[in-house]
């Protein structure tokens, strides 16, 4: 309760960047979906809820800016709960609120666009895909984020966001040119490549950047 009611009190300050963020990532979202007025039920979901160019420049970096602005290490937090773990603590606090105030208005922004272009029959064929490729992005999302967090608790916020920056780029670039991407390959076009390929890896890569960030900050020197 004490990292909840410390955090929302914090939230004070930045609540509005939050909320323009999210507006921003709504309509976003809902413009791409209204755009895309024919496409093969293979290729629309790509073209769709999962644009990799709208994930590469919208959603990413508003969610690596986020991340940068609101997450803090405080000294004093240490010393009144003895543990660094509040550190920890602190942070997946951030990285639920950034991920719930980002992807939320992302999926009601697609959906929207969505609903107004007509797609309601052909989401409903493939919503089970849908969702999978979803959990992908998240976790996509959450990777990124973390990586985010350890270039944050190694080094600096500059650095931190060009590492985020860069990962983010080179992976787009690698989807875009077919080859495996970790990152972007909610895409894929193959459904069982991404189920029991992607997916394991990417879950994977998810426990080693939790393990090397609560190294981090179990060895921090603060």
């Amino acid at each position: 309760m004490y990292i909840i009611r410390q955090q929302w009190l914090q939230d004070n300050a930045i609540r509005k960047w939050y909320f323009l963020a999210a507006i921003l990532i709504l309509f976003g979202g809902c413009s791409t979906a209204i755009l895309v007025s024919d496409a093969p039920q293979n290729q629309w979901l790509s073209q769709t809820i999962f644009s990799r160019f709208l994930v590469f420049s919208l959603l990413v970096p508003v969610q690596i800016l986020l991340l940068l602005s609101t997450f803090r290490v405080r000294l004093q937090d240490i010393y009144v709960t003895g543990s660094r773990r509040i550190i920890w603590k602190q942070l997946k606090y951030r990285l639920i609120e950034i991920l719930l105030s980002s992807l939320l208005p992302w999926a009601c922004g697609s959906l929207t666009g969505m609903l107004v272009n007509g797609w309601s029959p052909t989401l409903g064929a493939v919503a089970t895909e849908a969702l999978i490729r979803c959990l992908y992005l998240i976790l996509s999302c959450l990777a990124l984020l973390l990586l985010t967090s350890f270039c944050f608790l190694i080094s600096n916020r500059i650095t931190a966001f060009l590492a985020g920056f860069v990962i983010n780029g080179l992976s787009f670039f690698l989807n875009v040119n077919h080859h495996l991407s970790i990152i972007y390959d909610f895409v894929v076009p193959e459904f069982a490549t991404l189920l029991f390929s992607c997916l394991p890896i990417m879950l994977g890569l998810l426990l080693f950047l939790i393990f090397i960030v609560q190294q981090e900050i179990s060895r921090k020197d603060l």
